[in-house]
């Protein structure tokens, strides 16, 4: 095999982002740009000279997010159009080169000058040069394409250049402070020396035949100077329902989002090791990609909810993914009888109970086709009775429909029935993968998680305790209890 088709270990690849994913950059840069766009309209001039905010804000944000030089380039080419349109010069299309070039001047301070964490000089250096050369080339263009004379240039227009880039190099500084203030309270920014790094390139294998395998994966948010997972290695065979459970911070909403490629496409950090969904690297392919196999179902279901009707929940993604009229129709109308909302197409989504809207997100993301599913906390904002229908309902979707299921649950009583595996996560690492009878008794033992295990099941590990037979499984505890109340110390299963 040569040499550079062979298999990445999983243990020596790393994927290095910041928060905000790949289209940070883009996010910041419009929110700036739209900032300068306000500002060069109502700006005055002050004796003659107009501050060019325009190029001021994509400096900022240039140097805040760090685009690529292509993404600079189309930074500066949306710059560039909106000044044609707002522009009272002689020949505004002369911003269509001038602003790129000043964009990608930026571009090589963000990418080669060191930024402090506190002070420095690189946004009135930048603010200056980038005014400096870009209003250079823009005069240039409009005397050579106006034919004025040479000494216009020389004796006017680019003293007048000159002065523009000084009142720059002052607002550039003014503006780049609180933007970087702002988006550090969000955790959008982050000082650091890092280079970003990504996978590809890489020929990236699972080590395993699963349809989820998680190879020694280890991740660090932005904001954190401490890895929240710790050599994660987990596969989940096609077909199967696992539950992840453990106490708070254990790590297990952090792997749930690492399964749907939020992490680390979205909240960026550090991330050594590779998750593999059907045979493919969540790094190397784009959240939206991912999604196509994965659904998810958020704790927070009704942020999920996006239309005014059930019928036209349905048909959002769908449209979105550029299916036919009849297609979604028949893909909505099959979904929905699934989870017992057929028929409710017309309905207000406001006038469903809390349980039907759950009902309508998990029917929405059915209608997509996933191969799995992934729950995140499904059930903490349902009543004892929502919750038992809830998982009747996705123990159904798994053995009928042979959906694979990863519930990320904090309570156990209801979901244990239809879980083949349980997984017990504990300060960022695996700490049990087993059955549930095998994990229950682990979290009883040790007292990890020890309130989660159902309280027929404990008090079943407690009789044994006391010389009453071993629990024999989950299902049958309380038939065991009963027996052993009625006076049989044994009880053959």
């Amino acid at each position: 095999m040569n040499e550079e088709l062979r298999p990445q270990a999983a243990e020596t690849v790393v994927f290095h982002r910041e928060r905000g994913g790949e289209f940070r950059w883009l996010t910041v840069a419009t929110l700036l740009l739209a900032i300068g766009t306000i500002l060069h309209m109502v700006s005055p001039s002050f004796a003659g000279f107009t501050p060019n905010w325009m190029i001021a804000t994509y400096c900022v944000a240039i140097l805040l997010t760090r685009p690529t030089y292509g993404q600079c380039l189309g930074i500066g080419l949306v710059a560039a159009m909106i000044e044609v349109f707002t522009s009272k010069s002689g020949f505004p299309y002369g911003n269509l080169i001038s602003e790129p070039i000043g964009a990608l001047t930026v571009a090589l301070f963000a990418h080669y000058v060191p930024m402090r964490r506190s002070f420095s000089l690189v946004p009135i250096v930048a603010g200056f040069v980038a005014t400096l050369l870009s209003g250079g080339a823009f005069v240039t263009i409009l005397v050579y394409v106006l034919d004025l004379p040479m000494t216009v240039l020389l004796y006017a227009m680019l003293p007048a250049v000159v002065a523009v880039a000084a009142v720059n190099a002052a607002i550039t500084p003014v503006l780049y402070l609180p933007a970087r203030k702002l988006l550090s309270a969000h955790g959008e920014y982050r000082p650091t020396t890092a280079e970003e790094t990504d996978h590809r390139g890489l020929h990236l294998a699972p080590s395993r035949d699963a349809v989820i395998v998680v190879d020694a994966l280890s991740y660090r948010y932005p904001d954190s100077t401490q890895d929240v997972l710790h050599d994660i290695r987990l596969a989940v065979k096609a077909g199967e329902a696992v539950v992840v459970t453990g106490p708070a911070e254990a790590g297990k909403t952090t792997l749930m989002r690492a399964l749907i490629g939020a992490i680390p496409h979205y909240y960026g950090g550090t991330q050594r090791g590779v998750v593999f969904i059907d045979g493919r690297a969540t790094t190397q392919q784009s959240i939206a990609e991912t999604a196509t196999t994965v659904g998810t179902i958020l704790a927070d279901y009704d942020a999920q909810l996006v239309t005014m009707t059930v019928g036209e929940e349905m048909a959002f993604s769908l449209e979105n993914r550029g299916l036919t009229a009849a297609e979604i129709e028949a893909r909505s109308t099959a979904a929905l009888a699934k989870v017992g909302l057929r028929g409710m197409e017309y309905r207000s989504v406001a006038s469903l109970s809390g349980g039907q809207r759950q009902r309508l997100v998990i029917a929405s993301v059915l209608a997509t086709e996933p191969e799995i599913l992934v729950f995140d906390e499904p059930t903490s904002a349902l009543d004892p009775d929502g919750i038992q229908s809830f998982y009747e309902l996705v123990g159904e979707l798994n053995r009928r429909d042979g959906i694979t299921v990863v519930v990320v649950e904090h309570r156990l009583d209801a979901v244990l029935p239809l879980a083949d595996r349980l997984i017990l996560m504990n300060e960022g690492t695996i700490m049990a993968d087993g059955t549930p009878e095998e994990v229950l008794t682990l979290m009883y033992r040790t007292g990890v998680h020890a309130a989660a295990v159902p309280e027929v099941y404990a008090a079943r590990l407690a009789l044994a305790d006391a010389g009453y037979g071993e629990a024999s499984s989950y299902a049958q505890a309380a038939e065991e209890i009963v027996a052993i109340a009625h006076g049989k110390e044994t009880v053959t299963c």
